[in-house]
């Protein structure tokens, strides 16, 4: 079985740079791969994110398309950049929903100057954890060793975008902090920190410093954030799920979003040498989460045909 792929950069317009991410389509017709061959390829591609597209019969009647996200070692409900480089990758066929384990995500154009830029419609399921880590008295070795860093994630809040894709969010005073953020080979203990019935999918460390306010023409806040994403040993140089999941937290528990409406431009990977732009849209009504919408663009930069 022969199954044609590309590559795409994310959340950038400059190749080799952003977040690079697999995209294979499966063909309407003929044998679709096992769950175990999908996640060898995923392994084999070793990227954050490898997605599997299904191809439909008709491509000019039907607009969906159905998604299968993998990380290296599981699949995922859900996960921001493969939602936007998928997007970007059926552009042309004219595609306006991609439909995730998490649920269906409508595609459309992100109005403005850059015509590349895609928006999708994010699933969203909030959740507030009620642990954090100073509480567990964790072991030494599973905390920043850096102790300004370290004080800081002990009270950070743990938040959940959709059940099984969870963050636990630490602000940073400035950027010199953020550069000292480091890697670690241990790994936190889900099952302590999520709470029932939430112990599954992915946990990561998000850290993120605030570095700008303004207002856009209709009065409503632009807030600038520099951010970086951490799990185990991986740092991630765009993570749209965590961008998702912070916007979403300071705009329903740590800032009180006041206006209908608030914008999150996200930058990501600068340390890394892969800068991303990541932009979110957060949509208040009554009070409560209407819509997260999560924009950004990608250029791609390889193509090719796998043998499963």
């Amino acid at each position: 079985m022969e199954l044609p792929y590309v590559i795409l950069d994310v959340f950038t317009d400059t190749p080799y740079r952003g977040n690079p991410l697999a995209v294979v389509t499966i063909p309407a017709s003929g044998p679709a791969p096992t769950q175990a061959q999908k996640q060898a390829v995923a392994r084999e591609f070793n990227l954050s994110e490898t997605v599997f597209v299904h191809d439909v019969p008709d491509r000019a009647a039907d607009v969906a398309r159905r998604l299968d996200i993998f990380l290296p070692f599981a699949e995922i409900a859900f996960a921001g950049h493969p939602t936007i480089g998928a997007a970007v990758a059926l552009r042309a066929q004219g595609v306006t929903t991609l439909v995730t384990r998490a649920g269906p995500i409508a595609v459309a154009p992100l109005a403005g100057p850059d015509p590349g830029l895609v928006r999708v419609t994010v699933p969203h399921c909030l959740r507030l954890h009620a642990a954090s880590l100073r509480p567990l008295a964790l072991p030494e070795a599973l905390l920043p060793s850096v102790p300004a860093i370290r004080e800081r994630e002990l009270d950070a809040p743990v938040f959940s975008i959709v059940n099984g894709v969870s963050f636990l969010l630490t602000q940073l005073p400035d950027l010199d902090l953020l550069a000292r953020v480091e890697q670690s080979t241990a790994r936190f203990p889900v099952d302590r920190l999520l709470d029932d019935g939430w112990r599954r999918g992915f946990l990561g460390r998000y850290y993120f410093v605030r570095t700008g306010r303004r207002l856009d023409p209709d009065g409503q806040p632009v807030l600038s954030l520099r951010t970086r994403m951490i799990e185990h040993s991986f740092e991630d140089p765009a993570t749209g799920s965590a961008a998702c999941c912070l916007s979403a937290y300071l705009s329903t528990v740590g800032d009180k979003q006041t206006t209908p409406t608030c914008r999150y431009e996200i930058t990501q990977g600068v340390e890394m040498g892969k800068e991303s732009n990541i932009v979110v849209d957060v949509t208040l009504r009554d009070g409560q989460l209407h819509e997260v919408k999560l924009a950004g663009t990608a250029v791609q930069v390889m193509r090719g045909h796998l043998t499963i």
